[in-house]
């Protein structure tokens, strides 16, 4: 019921008396008011419609959408094309159709990626962050008529066969066989823990890694293989077994420092039974 309002009784004076008249409230509101709370009701629910649409569109629409932006980074001059193929992203690919872990998976076969992270930024961007394999040494491989460098990561896999950085302080290994090296391709299982040692060097002590010119592996009959290193800038070769880490190296520097005062007269140093013997060269055997 709408409240009312009652005017007082007033008496004229020539006999009649003013009566009784009630008025609503919404009689006594101005014109002028009523029209503004129409209009405002009216803007409010435009407001509301379009918050609704904006609503529908960013969290049902847009992420169906084909992806807007797609930053690859982490390996410079990597193949963006070849990337996308492999991660399954293509033209019409959207935020909601992107499976993020199988493109991560599926990017781990191309050899020069270690790791890969693929991260999907509502609702239509994308970013795929490659992690290179970091080379452990090198290794000369046949190439037709010619020999060519070949990286070898940490884990004894070749992901790079021809290109070679001539800054990098990387030993050459020497002694395994390479019948047809491609980029991708695993050393057998025997030897993966050695290029594991090569790449902690590589990481923790670069500078003791970098006195190092080349790594020979020597395989035994029936026990595995042991090691001949070549120091650089030294005329004396160093024989150890599979294990080449900081204490050894520091120790074979410190051998190399005491018969370096007897030049060309030690062509060997030898580490394998624990205790350090050496060979004289044949011209001073007689």
């Amino acid at each position: 019921m709408s409240s009312s309002y009652e005017s007082p009784v007033l008496n004229l004076g020539n006999g009649y008396i003013h009566g009784r008249n009630k008025f609503t409230a919404e009689e006594r509101v101005p014109h002028y008011e009523k029209a503004g709370d129409k209009t405002l009701k009216r803007i409010l629910g435009l407001v509301v419609v379009l918050l609704a649409a904006e609503l529908v569109w960013f969290f049902g629409i847009s992420p169906c959408m084909p992806l807007k932006k797609i930053e690859i980074r982490g390996i410079p001059g990597i193949d963006e094309g070849a990337v996308l193929a492999l991660a399954g992203i293509g033209a019409h690919s959207s935020y909601m159709t992107v499976n993020a872990p199988a493109a991560e998976s599926a990017l781990l076969v191309i050899p020069a990626v270690r790791s890969a992270r693929v991260i999907k930024h509502f609702p239509g961007s994308l970013e795929i962050i490659l992690e290179q394999r970091r080379a452990a040494a090198i290794a000369l491989v046949q190439d037709g008529r010619r020999l060519t460098p070949a990286m070898i990561g940490g884990d004894g896999m070749v992901f790079s066969v021809g290109a070679y950085r001539e800054d990098e302080l990387l030993p050459l290994v020497s002694g395994i066989s390479f019948d047809g090296a491609f980029a991708g391709m695993k050393l057998p299982r025997v030897y993966q823990a050695l290029f594991a040692q090569l790449e902690k060097l590589s990481l923790e002590a670069p500078e003791l890694l970098g006195a190092i010119s080349e790594i020979k592996i020597n395989q035994k009959n029936y026990d595995g293989f042991d090691l001949t290193v070549y120091p650089a800038n030294a005329g004396v070769r160093v024989r150890i077994g599979q294990e080449i880490n900081e204490e050894t190296i520091r120790y074979m520097l410190l051998m190399l420092d005491v018969v370096s005062s007897k030049p060309g007269f030690i062509d060997e140093i030898d580490f394998r039974t624990g205790t350090a013997s050496y060979t004289v060269k044949e011209a001073y055997s007689g």
